[in-house]
């Protein structure tokens, strides 16, 4: 009996990691020695206006700057915002809508009833697909050459948005989003 308990509780959390519903991808240069990376800073000041008051917001930008700087600052990034950095970092944080399908469903009914001397037996069944609109937000994170300008590292997750009422669960979330796509980094070669 121990032994099921633990393949229960391995499967439940296999099931827990796979579902957590974000998409990472990472790309970057090659010739890059991100090992030499020591130092960054912000490449704006906030994030420029989209237009869509979801991402427009102030404490929105203010949760994924600290989340992306806490991470950065875990594997051994220093900010230095008063110096010339080694790299600029800058976001992109964009909502789309995208089509969801639920999978099919079918349904079979039965049915049994007369009319006048007859009686009778019917069998119905119905299948199609559970469709809806969702929205997608999708983070994209940046590493730029302070001096050069060019592109070295970029991330991006992608997650169904969610307007939460409660800020503490706001910033989980973002916590989240941005810790799986910084985990990229640096890349392995």
């Amino acid at each position: 009996m121990m032994k099921y308990r633990w393949c229960i509780i391995a499967l439940a959390i296999f099931l827990w990691v796979g579902c957590s519903g974000i998409q990472t991808s990472q790309d970057y240069d090659p010739k890059t020695d991100f090992q030499s990376i020591q130092t960054v800073a912000w490449a704006t000041p906030t994030q420029p206006k989209t237009g869509d008051e979801r991402i427009d917001n102030p404490f929105r930008d203010t949760r994924i700057r600290a989340a992306i700087r806490q991470q950065l600052e875990k594997k051994g990034l220093r900010f230095k915002p008063d110096q010339t950095p080694d790299v600029l970092v800058r976001y992109q944080y964009t909502i789309r809508q995208r089509i969801d399908s639920a999978g099919s469903g079918g349904s079979v009914g039965f049915g049994i009833g007369s009319y006048g001397s007859r009686g009778g037996i019917a069998i119905g069944t119905s299948t199609g697909n559970n469709l809806r609109e969702i929205d997608e937000g999708t983070l994209v994170i940046d590493l730029v050459g302070a001096e050069s300008d060019t592109l070295l590292w970029r991330g991006s997750g992608i997650q169904r948005f969610e307007a939460y009422d409660n800020p503490k669960k706001t910033t989980q979330v973002i916590d989240t989003l941005v810790e799986s796509i910084l985990n990229q980094f640096p890349p392995s070669n």
